[in-house]
């Protein structure tokens, strides 16, 4: 069993724009097994077992940085939405990119899922291309790479289209079913389920082949990925219900305010880019006399940043900006829906 906890354990092998990128022991595992089993593939166009061993390596890496560049447009997707990235981790059947916080709207929700199939999906045909230049037989090899790095890719965009969360067409479909009126918690558990079904799908799959297909280990291989989605899905579900049952008390924090004479250029400057946040309260001395929107910022030139004080462009207070802390957290969401600032004090 400690066994087991220890090879969860994770470790940062990188920073990429300040974003720490993880990996845990069990990656190491899976990332040996790709290196063989493409080194074996490889083994009769280089007739030289050591070389094989070096391309499986090379193209290892290849496939792993696929996975980490999918998850950096999540990531990039996400600070475009005015989101910050926690981190990105690589677990042994894919990525995932944690966020401060959940997306303020169905669109920016779209946008961030769509991300990462979508940089898959560019991976697969620059492969693509690079099958086509190299498609001779003094670059036989290099061909055979490719175009594995290109059908990998494609079928990693595919697959992660399944609408069924935490899978990102899972996040699409919860994006469609927000837009539609459903609260954002209740599109989460529908998705949920959604990814659990898909699961058992994929483990019923797996089975198959073994018994009934002839393939172990492709079948295997399809089990194991069913079992870590319907995992991910059973534990996203059960936190989403947690939430239903919270209050604003429980999960309120205190937020960072601007004074209202300053500029806009020094907020942006100085502020944002510790602190991002969609909604900003514009407070001195204890009184509170606006919200300032990231969305309203982006309406203004840029030239007038240094000119521009935060209380020309922020929103006044109004009664629907305020909620009391023993309201259902499920309840403060649809009020910040409503409100249209994303925001409640």
């Amino acid at each position: 069993m400690k066994v087991l906890e220890s090879l969860k354990r994770q470790i940062i092998i990188a920073h990429i724009s300040g974003v720490p990128v993880r990996i845990d022991l069990r990656w190491f595992f899976v990332f040996l097994l790709m290196i063989w089993l493409i080194s074996v593939r490889l083994q009769p166009l280089t007739e030289n077992y050591p070389t094989s061993i070096v391309f499986g390596f090379l193209t290892s890496i290849a496939l792993f940085g696929s996975i980490l560049f999918h998850e950096i447009a999540h990531g990039y997707a996400a600070r475009r939405e005015g989101i910050g990235v926690v981190e990105i981790v690589l677990h042994p059947f894919g990525g995932l990119t944690r966020l401060q916080r959940e997306p303020p709207t169905p669109r920016a929700e779209f946008r961030i899922a769509f991300a990462g199939p979508l940089a898959s999906f560019v991976l697969a045909f620059l492969f693509l291309g690079l099958t086509l230049i190299f498609k001779s037989p003094d670059t036989n090899i290099l061909s055979e790479i490719f175009v594995s790095l290109c059908v990998l890719n494609f079928l990693l965009a595919i697959f992660n289209l399944f609408p069924g969360y935490p899978l990102d067409g899972g996040r699409v479909l919860r994006s469609f079913l927000w837009k539609r009126g459903k609260d954002l918690n209740e599109a989460t558990i529908l998705t949920g389920r959604f990814g659990q079904f898909i699961a058992i799908a994929l483990i019923a799959f797996g089975i198959f082949l073994v018994i009934f297909g002839g393939s172990v280990f492709n079948g295997l291989w399809a089990a194991i990925v069913g079992f870590f989605l319907y995992d991910s899905a059973k534990s996203i579900i059960a936190e989403a219900g947690n939430v239903e049952r919270m209050s604003v008390e429980e999960a309120m924090m205190l937020p960072i305010s601007i004074e209202p004479d300053a500029d806009v250029m020094k907020f942006v400057d100085h502020i944002l880019p510790f602190h991002r946040q969609t909604a900003f309260p514009v407070a001195e001395k204890r009184e509170l006399y606006g919200i300032l929107l990231l969305e309203d910022l982006k309406k203004l030139p840029r030239e007038k940043w240094r000119e521009t004080k935060i209380k020309e462009v922020m929103r006044p207070i109004t009664p629907d900006y305020f909620v009391e802390s023993d309201v259902l957290l499920t309840e403060a969401k649809e009020l910040m829906r409503i409100n249209g600032i994303g925001a409640l004090a």
